[in-house]
Formats: C-alpha cells, structure tokens, sequence
C-alpha cells in the first residue's frame, strides 16, 4: 500500500482547520492540526509532517514568523510549506518565501488546484 502523506495544518481558526483538514482527507492524506505557531512547532518536531500548510493571521506568531522558525534549528523543516493569506499582494508574496514558504496561496482559492499543487509538491519532495 502506497505510503500515507502526513500534512500538518496551522490555523486559529476552526472552520478553516475543518475545511482544510476534510480538503485534504478526500485525497487520503493523515492531517495533523494545530491551532497556534507555538503547538505547531511542538507537533512539526514529534511527528516531522511531509508538507504543511500555514495561515499567515494568526495571533501570537504569524505565519511568516512561524514559517522561518520551522526551517531554523532546532526545527529544520525540510518538507514544503504553503502559507495561505486573505491578502492578495506581491509584498507578502515575497514576504512569504523569504520566510522559506514554497508557495502562498490568497483565500479563497480553487480547491481542485490546491490539491493538485500539494500533490505536486509532495511528488517533488519524494523525488519521483
């Protein structure tokens, strides 16, 4: 049985996490959750996820700043990241892969095209 992507998504806000999470489970990926930057880390370090997908508003640590912390020691995040934004600007575009993000996706967005770029990421990741 081919092997079973472990994605990690990071939002404050449930209805985003649901939506994402049940997104994501039609293509058979584990989803792991994680409400703030600070779980996020914690979780990314005990179960090393394939890919994660990062909100950029949240309170605490923003998705910027969380973004570069899982590729900095201790951390080393190697997977992909995308970053998902209710802004649509070049600025945070930029913002967003200075941090290290692959790709920033504006809400909403086609689902049917995010899926596909997760896929295509996590074929990349795994080299085939």
């Amino acid at each position: 049985k081919p092997m079973t992507y472990r994605i990690l998504v990071v939002d404050d806000n449930e209805m985003n996490l649901t939506l994402i999470s049940k997104i994501l489970g039609l293509d058979g990926y584990q989803v792991i959750l994680a409400g703030n930057g600070q779980e996020a880390i914690q979780t990314y370090m005990q179960q090393t996820p394939d890919l994660t997908v990062l909100d950029v508003m949240m309170p605490d640590m923003n998705g910027f700043d969380l973004c570069r912390k899982l590729r900095e020691p201790p951390v080393n995040a190697v997977g992909p990241i995308i970053m998902l934004t209710a802004l649509n600007s070049e600025i945070e575009k930029q913002h967003a892969l200075n941090a290290g993000a692959n790709d920033i996706w504006s809400k909403p967005f086609d689902m049917g095209l995010f899926r596909q770029k997760i896929r295509e990421l996590l074929g990349s990741a795994a080299g085939s």
